[in-house]
């Protein structure tokens, strides 16, 4: 079994799913892992998933008669993550202008991998005001002391004015 990665954009409309994973099924292919997010008037997927190498061009091929959508496959090599080593990070505070480059570059100069990352803004549950989320899932490599990630994030905190929670990230329970 090969491991392809699918990407598909298109105008939301209903049914969209259903024709995609109808497709990489007919084909005996399994979806692994899987992102699909309406962004405006945007569908947008990204699959992992497996299937026998002989079958690709055919999955290429019946995906290719959705004309309303733009899709593509690549063959994707296996996961080098570090067992045990991922973390969870969220943000809450204010929309603050440059706020996802400056976490990203902070795990970046820290050598942290991410794994996930998910940003919306959402609502203050008395007032309703806007708060910016970030949630990410990330692997902090053995050799980078948790102490100083953990020193630059109560920076990151007080500087940015915004609520930081950092912890070992627990697959099973999702965080």
């Amino acid at each position: 079994m090969e491991k392809i990665i699918i990407y598909v954009n298109g105008k939301d409309r209903v049914g969209l799913i259903s024709d995609i994973t109808k497709e990489i099924s007919s084909l005996n292919g399994n979806i692994e892992t899987s992102k699909m997010i309406k962004l405006n008037q945007d569908f947008n997927m990204l699959i992992l998933a497996s299937i026998d190498n002989q079958k690709i061009d055919s999955l290429n091929k019946n995906l290719s008669l959705y004309s309303d959508l733009s899709i593509s496959i690549k063959k994707t090599s296996s996961n080098k993550i570090e067992p045990n080593n991922e973390y969870i990070f969220i943000l809450k505070g204010a929309d603050t202008e440059g706020i996802v480059h400056q976490c990203t570059q902070l795990f970046s100069d820290l050598k942290i991998n991410i794994i996930d990352l998910e940003t919306q803004l959402i609502n203050a549950p008395i007032t309703g005001t806007p708060l910016f989320y970030i949630k990410s899932i990330i692997s902090v490599s053995k050799n980078t002391s948790l102490q100083i990630v953990k020193d630059k994030l109560d920076d990151l905190e007080n500087k940015s004015n915004v609520k930081i929670k950092f912890e070992k990230y627990n697959s099973d329970l999702n965080n």
